[in-house]
């Protein structure tokens, strides 16, 4: 996705007004991430990642605090990592998630490896939010405990070396059609 597909999206710093609407989407999600909406930890993290401005979102028509969501995403920037991705169904193929992690990639440290918790290749409802993080340039590192719904879970990395790489062939993409070579799909 280039640059201009991303300023397309009005994405924003989620604030304390954003909260229900979060929860709102945090609905639709709950059957594969689990329970969220009455967990007082959820919502103890959505508090601390609006304080610390490590939450961003778009909003339906580009509206204000507390409007719907079309997406959101959480970071962490201590971890270099997505802490938490979705799309609200309605919302879903029209380019708000890869918007929503090109933003949250660009606020993580380029330096680093990118780390991510999300749905094994098993999981038919995950294969979305899979086919983004590896077009990405994520690749499976490890697997996880499934989620408390049963839902099976894998860590994936974005290596440090495998981003420069997407950078690299996202800038020749500007400049010429430039066919792309497969990205790696294990790390060493």
């Amino acid at each position: 996705m280039d640059r201009a597909s991303v300023t397309q999206f009005k994405i924003q710093i989620a604030t304390m007004d954003d909260f229900e609407s979060w929860l709102a989407l945090a609905r639709e999600v709950e059957p594969l991430f689990g329970p969220m909406v009455d967990d007082p930890s959820f919502h103890e993290f959505l508090k601390k990642v609006f304080r610390e401005q490590r939450a961003f979102c778009i909003r339906e028509g580009g509206g204000s605090p507390g409007s719907p969501l079309c997406g959101g995403i959480a970071i962490s920037r201590k971890k270099n990592e997505i802490g938490w991705l979705a799309v609200a169904e309605k919302q879903r193929g029209k380019g708000f998630g890869r918007a929503l992690l090109e933003y949250a990639l660009d606020n993580l440290n380029h330096q680093e490896d990118v780390w991510v918790q999300t749905f094994d290749e098993t999981v038919i409802e995950g294969r979305p939010a899979r086919r983004l993080y590896l077009h990405f340039g994520f690749c499976d590192h490890h697997p996880l405990d499934p989620t408390s719904t049963g839902i099976p879970r894998v860590m994936m990395v974005l290596a440090q070396h495998a981003r420069d790489r997407v950078l690299t062939v996202k800038q020749h993409t500007q400049r010429a059609e430039v066919k792309d070579e497969p990205l790696p799909r294990s790390v060493s």
